[in-house]
């Protein structure tokens, strides 16, 4: 049985991530927990007596939201889980428990990955957890991943086992896989990622250019019709840092029009 974690603030974007999860892993063996999250600092008995009022509401809303999605997709077993914490801390606690295969996220308004990054609850979640996150941009729709792209840098993965959410998507889609390597030249070290990864019977294709990492990625995405961009986020290494660290202003150069997965290289 595949799990995961949607979360969702009863927005149009927050139930598109849920329709997307659902038609991407099918509703054969999918365990879907809807966390909502809520915050505040309470101190009086009125504030106090204002966080049951925001828990009791929440809770009405998932049901209603639960018995909706239920008529549609009867086979999906759903929880619900209503916490009072902020909603990074607390997505990001469940996260981490290992109880989850993914955490699927919209994000509206997310023009630049930066947006996506470091100025959302999506991005504050993919800085602090460990589990694979899969971003939907708000209003896309599904379409099935007949291609999944890894980027990769020079920098090797560490494990073969860092890369089992892209092969749990590509056996349930039956996807290609093909690696892109962004990088300013050709070099050996890739083999050595691809020698992990060789199960995956990937296609290799070499970006070689502008030194600017973010806009190599963006026109490749915007020239190419894949149904999912994969990317790894290392903690002290790979090009998804020089994402992070490079002054380009990804609101203008990154717009992403498909879903990213971001994997988490612990090393």
């Amino acid at each position: 049985m595949v799990k995961i974690l949607v979360p969702v603030d009863f927005s149009s974007t927050s139930s598109n991530a849920l329709l997307y999860a659902i038609q991407l892993f099918g509703e054969t063996s999918l365990e879907i927990t809807l966390v909502h999250a809520f915050s505040s600092n309470p101190t009086t008995m009125s504030m106090k007596n204002i966080d049951a009022v925001i828990a009791k509401d929440s809770k009405q809303n998932m049901d209603r939201l639960v018995d909706k999605i239920s008529k549609d997709h009867p086979g999906v077993s759903f929880k619900i889980n209503i916490l009072h914490d902020h909603a990074v801390s607390g997505i990001t606690s469940l996260g981490n428990s290992g109880e989850y295969d993914f955490i699927v996220m919209g994000t509206k308004g997310a023009s630049g990955l930066k947006e996506v990054f470091l100025g959302s609850v999506a991005g504050g979640v993919i800085s602090k957890t460990s589990a694979p996150v899969l971003v939907v941009p708000d209003g896309y729709s599904f379409h099935h991943l007949d291609e999944i792209v890894l980027a990769l840098s020079n920098t090797p993965i560490s494990e073969s086992k860092l890369v089992d959410p892209v092969r749990t998507l590509a056996k349930l889609q039956q996807s290609k896989i093909k690696v892109l390597h962004v990088s300013e030249e050709k070099t050996d070290s890739i083999e050595n990622s691809l020698a992990l990864i060789k199960d995956l019977n990937p296609s290799i294709e070499y970006t070689f250019g502008t030194g600017d990492t973010n806009k190599d990625i963006h026109d490749y995405i915007v020239k190419n019709d894949s149904a999912l961009f994969c990317l790894i986020r290392g903690h002290h290494k790979g090009f998804l840092n020089r994402i992070f660290q490079e002054s380009v202003t990804l609101k203008q150069t990154f717009e992403s029009p498909v879903p990213l997965l971001i994997l988490h290289d612990p090393d």
